[in-house]
């Protein structure tokens, strides 16, 4: 089974973390939040640009990510931690109809997660909850195939502020925004003679969140948060050995746009970037109904959000 690709995914976010933390150490003028934050880097490999023939399929991704540091010059030492566990069933279905040349698909994201945040440094103690996270759709997939070599998939993902949000507790915040997300997303593969140059691009457009608590003492203001625009990229390059075996290298770069606003209120210099790679290894036995994928990232260039390792494990099932 070719994998689906990834047009959308959890957004096992810790940089919701972050916005809260910044704000706490700077103040209002010098450390806002730093991005909407609902992708999370590095979600999709190997094929992503290569949409499977009609049926229904099931993809299952499970994550876990280590945030063991809190990247921000202007913020004192402190002891940040997160870790989070998120895993999430998505449904795809590829009609057997065409239009401008591509098939016709549609796909459905249910994340759940579990998520614990501290820094007593900055007033962060043991925060931690489980749950529901914004459910990820799109009505309308169209993916190409300009022959056996070049594949290509654009899709318009879609992220409903459906999770059990709470203004007051950081690790509900991870999965769960309290805004809508709009991604454009055009992803590519190139495959020839066992290589395979896969490449994931995303743009991110995302409404408000008019109940964003700023942190601080009791009675601290809620504000409407106005994250900024981001664009973000997974990519791949790997081998596929006769036996089903791919192995390569996996990564991902996200940069914030533009400038978060509170209040109509620009933040300046405040944007996130980060970029990560690692190494992936698929097993896809007979290229039949199932295969799994195992990657580990290491992420480098961290600015203004948390950093550290992650491992994700992704499997997929053709009905």
């Amino acid at each position: 089974m070719k994998n689906f690709a990834s047009t959308g995914f959890i957004r096992t976010i810790w940089i919701s973390a972050v916005f809260s933390l910044l704000i706490a150490a700077n103040g209002w003028a010098g450390g806002l939040p730093g991005s909407g934050g609902h992708y999370p880097n590095g979600a999709e490999d190997f094929m992503v640009g290569a949409l499977p023939p009609p049926g229904t399929y099931l993809v299952n991704y499970m994550i876990l990510a280590q945030k063991n540091s809190l990247s921000n010059k202007s913020l004192p030492p402190n002891d940040f931690n997160a870790g989070v566990f998120a895993e999430v069933p998505r449904l795809i279905y590829v009609s057997p109809y065409k239009l401008f040349g591509a098939s016709l698909a549609a796909h459905i994201f249910v994340p759940f997660y579990s998520a614990d945040i501290n820094d007593p440094a900055l007033g962060i103690n043991n925060q931690n909850d489980k749950g529901l996270g914004d459910i990820i759709f799109s009505p309308l997939v169209f993916g190409w195939h300009f022959g056996p070599e070049l594949h290509a998939v654009f899709a318009l993902d879609m992220w409903a502020p459906t999770g059990n949000y709470d203004k007051t507790n950081l690790a509900t915040q991870v999965l769960s925004k309290n805004h809508w997300t709009f991604e454009p997303v055009l992803a590519v593969s190139y495959l020839k003679e066992g290589f395979d140059a896969s490449l994931k691009l995303m743009y991110d457009f995302n409404t408000d969140n008019d109940k964003y608590l700023m942190p601080g003492p009791p009675g601290s203001p809620t504000v409407k948060l106005s994250p900024g625009q981001e664009f973000h990229m997974d990519w791949a390059l790997g081998y596929s050995l006769k036996n089903g075996l791919t192995g390569g290298l996996v990564g991902y770069n996200y940069w914030q746009v533009s400038d978060d606003e509170v209040n109509s209120k620009k933040v300046a210099n405040q944007k996130s970037q980060v970029g990560g790679i690692g190494v992936g290894f698929k097993y896809w036995p007979k290229q039949g109904p199932f295969s799994m994928t195992l990657k580990q990232y290491w992420e480098y260039s961290a600015q203004n959000m948390p950093t550290g390792p992650q491992t994700v494990f992704k499997v997929s099932y053709a009905f």
